[in-house]
C-alpha cells in the first residue's frame, strides 16, 4: 500500500481485525497531526490543531462508521469532512471569542464601573492657602511624566498647581509623551485585552470542568483547550511584563528639551533616598 493511502490501511487493519477501535482511532488522530498538510490543516497554528480534533473527534466516529467504498479514498472522505469542520469550529471559535469579549466589557469591572468608583469617594481639591509644599519639584515633575499612562486630566491639573506650572503645559507634556509611545502603548492595550479575554476563558473552563457529569469526549475537550488557553495567558503575560510602561529617561529629556544627563541626575537621586528609607525600616 503506497503512503499516500496510509489512512486507507489503518481503516483496512481496522475493519480485518488487526487493530480494535480504540487504537484505530489513536493512529488515526496521530496521523493527522503528523500530516496537517495533506488535510488542509496548516492553516492552524500547532497548538489549535490539537483543539480541533479534539471538537472534530466525535465527527470522526461518525465518519467511521458511515463510509463505505464508493470509488473514494478513505483519506479523501475524511479530507471532506475535516473541511466541513474546520468551517463550523472557525464559527464556533469567533463566537466564542466575541462573547468573551462582550462580557468583559459588560462586567461590572468595566471602565464605567471603576469611573463610577472614583468619583464617590474623590476628595476635593484643597484650597490652594493649604496645598502641600513640594520640596522637590523636578522629581515630582519627572515622577509624574514616567507615569504618564496613569495620570488623568484631573489629576494632571492637581499636579500642575502643586508645582506652580501652567495646566496647559504639563498637559502638553504629556501629550507629547503619549505620541512618541503610541505604538507602545497600543501594544500594551492589546496585550492586556488578550490577558483579560483568556482570564475569562480560565475561569469559565475552570467553572465547566467541575461538572461531574461531563461526557468524557466533551471532558477531553474542555480539558484541551483549558490547557491551551493557560499556556497562552502565560505567554502573554511574559510579553507584557517585559515591555517597558514608563517614559524612558530619554524621552523625558526630549520632551522637556533639557540634557538626558539631568533626568538620570535627578532620578538616580530619588532612587537613593528610597533605598535608604528602605534601609532605615529593614
Amino acid at each position: 500500500m503506497g503512503e499516500n493511502n496510509t489512512m486507507e490501511q489503518l481503516l483496512q487493519e481496522f475493519r480485518a481485525g488487526v487493530s480494535n477501535q480504540r487504537d484505530f482511532e489513536q493512529r488515526v488522530i496521530q496521523y493527522l497531526l503528523n500530516n496537517p498538510h495533506r488535510f488542509s490543516l496548516t492553516t492552524l497554528h500547532p497548538e489549535d490543531r490539537i483543539d480541533f480534533i479534539a471538537f472534530y473527534f466525535p465527527r470522526l466516529r461518525r465518519s467511521i462508521e458511515h463510509y463505505h467504498d464508493t470509488g473514494h479514498s478513505f483519506d479523501a472522505y475524511i479530507h471532506r469532512s475535516i473541511q466541513y469542520a474546520l468551517r463550523d469550529y472557525k464559527k464556533e471559535e469567533q463566537l466564542n471569542q466575541d462573547d468573551e469579549i462582550q462580557l468583559w466589557h459588560q462586567s461590572k469591572w468595566s471602565d464605567n464601573g471603576e469611573t463610577e468608583l472614583v468619583l464617590d469617594t474623590e476628595q476635593p481639591y484643597m484650597p490652594p492657602e493649604i496645598s502641600m509644599k513640594i520640596r522637590n519639584p523636578r522629581q515630582i515633575l519627572l515622577l509624574a511624566l514616567k507615569s504618564y499612562r496613569y495620570i488623568s486630566p484631573d489629576f494632571s491639573q492637581r499636579i500642575a498647581h502643586a508645582l506652580g506650572i501652567d495646566p496647559c503645559k504639563l498637559e502638553q507634556w504629556f501629550h507629547m509623551l503619549k505620541l512618541k509611545r503610541l505604538k507602545i502603548d497600543e501594544r500594551i492595550n492589546s496585550l492586556q485585552t488578550e490577558i483579560q479575554v483568556c482570564y475569562i476563558k480560565k475561569l469559565r473552563y475552570e467553572g465547566q470542568l467541575t461538572i461531574t457529569d461531563l461526557d468524557p469526549i466533551v471532558r477531553i475537550q474542555l480539558e484541551v483547550r483549558a490547557a491551551k488557553n493557560v499556556r497562552r495567558l502565560e505567554k502573554l503575560t511574559e510579553r507584557l511584563h517585559k515591555i517597558k510602561k514608563s517614559a524612558s529617561n530619554q524621552e523625558l529629556a526630549e520632551v522637556l528639551q533639557i540634557p538626558k544627563g539631568t533626568v538620570d541626575a535627578t532620578l538616580f537621586v530619588l532612587k537613593q533616598k528610597y533605598k535608604n528609607i528602605q534601609d532605615l525600616y529593614n
